[in-house]
């Protein structure tokens, strides 16, 4: 017997605590390749596509990652697997483990993250309010 579309959503498991993060939460886990060197496939618990496509822009940017690719599972696991493949860009540099260009993906997204809260913060002020006032009036 087929089960509808409507059912698989209506019988999710999905709990609150399932989307929080919590401080005894492992959040990354990197697994290496055994059969491409320079390959290691991060998994990012409770996490989407919106983190996961940044984090992939961000990995692009980078001439010493060949590819980089992520999918979520299913539908109803919050979780994101990314692979991540390292070589030579011809330029004589270092070739950098999988692990240390993810870093520094993820230290590129904290920075874009500290220059939008930057621009974010001046466009208030400029507008006359304080980051406090901000949060007050569209928290209620």
């Amino acid at each position: 017997m087929a089960t509808s579309h409507g059912m698989l959503i209506s019988n999710n498991d999905i709990q609150p605590e399932s989307l929080v993060d919590m401080p005894s939460d492992i959040k990354i886990v990197e697994e290496p390749s055994s059969k491409i060197p320079n390959t290691s496939t991060f998994k990012l618990e409770k996490e989407d596509h919106t983190v996961a496509n940044w984090l992939r822009m961000k990995l692009h940017q980078n001439s010493l990652v060949k590819q980089c690719g992520y999918r979520v599972p299913h539908p109803t696991q919050h979780r994101v697997e990314m692979r991540v493949q390292t070589a030579t860009d011809g330029s004589g540099r270092e070739v950098p483990t999988p692990q240390a260009a993810f870093v520094q993906g993820l230290i590129g997204c904290s920075g874009d993250l500290r220059q939008f809260h930057e621009l974010f913060t001046e466009s208030l002020e400029a507008k006359g309010y304080s980051t406090q006032e901000y949060v007050k009036t569209f928290s209620q």
